[in-house]
């Protein structure tokens, strides 16, 4: 949820930004995340699995049987994949 605040900036800083046509508020809020450390990252929109290359559609929350978002890996995997990691896992062996 975003909230409204107020802030004061130059005269003519602000004739420069109404002409450039500049966002001042997604400017605002970035120097303040910037400057708090808070990083945000995208997470690219794929649909196929990063170590079998299946295409499959996303997991849901109500339907799970899709690709799942690996962590602290940082892939998309499918089903399949994920079960023949946990197996190499409690075999012992390197994935």
């Amino acid at each position: 949820m975003k909230k409204q605040v107020m802030t004061s900036i130059d005269s003519e800083l602000h004739n420069k930004i109404k002409e450039k046509e500049v966002n001042i508020s997604e400017i605002l809020e970035n120097a303040i995340k910037d400057r708090l450390g808070i990083v945000e990252f995208a997470v690219e929109l794929s649909d196929k699995c990063d170590i079998c290359g299946r295409e499959l559609r996303k997991a849901t929350a109500e339907n799970q049987n899709g690709l799942i978002w690996l962590y602290p890996d940082e892939k998309w995997i499918c089903p399949r994949c994920l079960r023949n990691k946990v197996k190499k896992v409690i075999a012992g062996k390197n994935c």
